[in-house]
């Protein structure tokens, strides 16, 4: 039998942020659009990432998959590339990430576009590279992340300082319902976090959420089947009971609809014979 892999704290977003650029260039046809300056960020973050965590001082916070990342991509640039191609549930993850990060970005540079007062914080930043875009390509000073693991931020804060000269402000969710609360945040971007809490947390979130912060685009985990409904999952009858307890439940609602429908639209058109993947627990996106 074959070993289960160990992994490590930073083993997840290391391997989220190393796949998303090979992903965003294999299915840039099935996704929104991205700058060639966004393209070149997220190029040079992945490079500084490297340079951060191949030192014993973060290393140590690897596990088999992560080593494995590192090390193959220390040997190779086109590890990554390779990855995205053919390895298992490599392909079906990094287009999720790639879907993920840019439909945050144009719902980011929609707002900004259109009100230049945005504030915003990306909750559950991992290695993601997405608020030091949005703030160097739109020149805006009021981007936070959040992440619960300090040695995240640590990581985090030196590649940004590295690739962008900056690093926007870590932020604890308490400090962020604050600054809502005084008007100092407006905006709030959390892509593949919720499910890692429990579904009271979720709900209280999603709540305050609606309630505080005029724009928000938000991932959460569904699942039609209650019998086979994951751990952190909604199901039919947690999502009608949340749509009952909120305000503006209906407009939420088609909003809800129509993001989805167009993330399984772009799915399905880049892995059409991978519907599978789909069927079980799959994500939802609330916006406003």
């Amino acid at each position: 039998m074959s070993k289960k892999p160990d992994f490590g704290l930073m083993d997840i977003p290391l391997s989220c942020s190393m796949f998303l650029e090979p992903a965003l260039n294999k299915y840039a046809g099935n996704i929104v659009p991205l700058s060639s300056n966004t393209k070149k960020f997220v190029h040079e973050w992945n490079i500084a990432l490297m340079s951060v965590i191949k030192s014993p001082k973060y290393r140590r916070y690897l596990g088999d998959v992560g080593r494995k990342i590192l090390s193959r991509t220390l040997e190779s640039e086109r590890f990554p590339i390779k990855c995205v191609d053919s390895a298992k549930s490599v392909p079906l993850h990094s287009l999720h990430y790639a879907i993920r990060f840019s439909e945050s970005i144009k719902f980011l540079a929609d707002k900004i576009t259109a009100n230049k007062g945005i504030k915003f914080v990306d909750f559950g930043c991992g290695f993601s590279p997405l608020a030091p875009v949005i703030q160097s390509e739109y020149k805006i000073s009021d981007s936070y992340c959040i992440d619960n693991k300090p040695e995240i931020i640590e990581v985090y804060s030196l590649v940004s300082e590295k690739v962008a000269g900056f690093s926007p402000k870590s932020i604890s969710w308490q400090q962020a319902k604050n600054m809502a609360l005084s008007g100092n945040l407006n905006t709030v971007i959390a892509m593949g976090v919720l499910p890692y809490i429990d579904i009271e947390g979720q709900v209280s979130c999603l709540k305050f959420i609606n309630k505080n912060f005029p724009n928000f685009l938000i991932e959460i985990k569904y699942n039609n089947n209650s019998s086979t409904t994951g751990e952190n999952v909604f199901d039919l009858n947690k999502l009608q009971k949340l749509k009952l307890d909120v305000e503006n439940a209906n407009t939420l609602e088609t909003t809800m609809i129509r993001n989805s429908l167009r993330y399984l639209h772009r799915f399905i058109g880049a892995m059409p014979d991978k519907r599978y993947f789909l069927k079980n627990d799959r994500s939802l996106f609330l916006s406003r």
